[in-house]
């Protein structure tokens, strides 16, 4: 297996700090620079250097940090061919994927993984699409699924990436507000309505403000609230509408209305499936995608 030490040292490139890259890997702070100390003490060289309370890697380390991304790579199509040979799929295999998506996608894919091989541990953890790539990288987890936003293009070469689906963003409003009553609206009718929306790390919050811009106007956010059930006790409150993603869980609230947007200015996320560059073929990876696919709505 390829030195643990390499992918603290690899976490700590894409974290910036020895703590961060600690909480990502779950180990403690002084246990991720006493394991780099002592490979760089085994290979007599320096590979991070300080710069105020950061770190950076030095000529060396990112060296030695593309050499381990080139093993990583190798390690996962080693790992698929000696897989395939199993007989029964087991072991751990983690799930990343932003809150809406592990509602939605990922807890019925576990259960059906958990049905289909019963030596086989998926475990499922919500990230933050932003920290997908790291969460990969870093070997938190071994399939995510996340939203695509303009880096989506320049994604490193060690993942590969695929569409999974696409997520039409709904109107959220009061069972007394005009638009309850109506099949769908156009984004450019809520011109001039108050809005509860999320923050800029958070579901949704993109797309629709991407929208309303194409639209013309920005919405006038009055309250931030990111939970759905927050939301929709503002919602029911009459403080104004909101936007949710299709694949959030049914809104249980008696005095909310879910409304299909319309029109070309529609908003909606595309979701994307990625994984480590040559896990493709690994037979546990290879039954993830199909409980995400097979758990992917309609």
């Amino acid at each position: 297996m390829i030195d643990s030490r390499l992918q603290l040292l690899v976490a700590v490139s894409e974290y910036g700090t020895v703590t961060a890259a600690a909480e990502a890997m779950f180990r403690s702070p002084s246990g991720v620079s006493r394991q780099i100390k002592q490979l760089e003490a085994e290979i007599d060289l320096d590979l991070l250097e300080h710069e105020g309370r950061r770190v950076k890697l030095t000529a060396a380390g990112h060296r030695l940090v593309e050499h381990t991304r080139a093993l990583n790579a190798a390690w996962e199509s080693a790992l698929s061919d000696t897989a395939s040979a199993a007989t029964e799929l087991c072991g751990p295999v983690s799930i990343g994927g932003f809150a809406t998506v592990l509602t939605s996608v990922v807890t019925p894919a576990v259960v059906r993984l958990r049905e289909d091989h019963q030596l086989l541990r998926p475990m499922a953890k919500e990230i933050y699409s932003q920290g997908i790539t790291r969460a990969l990288e870093t070997g938190a987890i071994d399939v995510g699924l996340f939203v695509a936003d303009e880096s989506t293009s320049r994604l490193p070469a060690y993942l590969e990436v695929a569409e999974f689906m696409d997520d039409p963003i709904d109107l959220l409003v009061h069972q007394s507000h005009a638009f309850a009553s109506r099949e769908e609206v156009r984004l450019e009718e809520a011109r001039n309505e108050e809005w509860i929306t999320g923050l800029p790390h958070q579901d949704s919050y993109k797309e629709l403000y991407a929208a309303t811009r194409s639209a013309g106007y920005a919405p006038r956010s009055s309250h931030y609230a990111q939970d759905l059930t927050a939301t929709a006790a503002l919602v029911a409150a009459g403080l104004g509408i909101s936007a949710v993603p299709r694949i959030a869980q049914e809104i249980s609230h008696p005095h909310v209305r879910r409304v299909p947007l319309a029109g070309e200015h529609r908003p909606h996320r595309r979701i994307m499936l990625t994984f480590r560059a040559g896990s493709r073929g690994n037979p546990r990876i290879d039954a993830v995608i199909d409980a995400l696919e097979r758990a992917r709505p309609t």
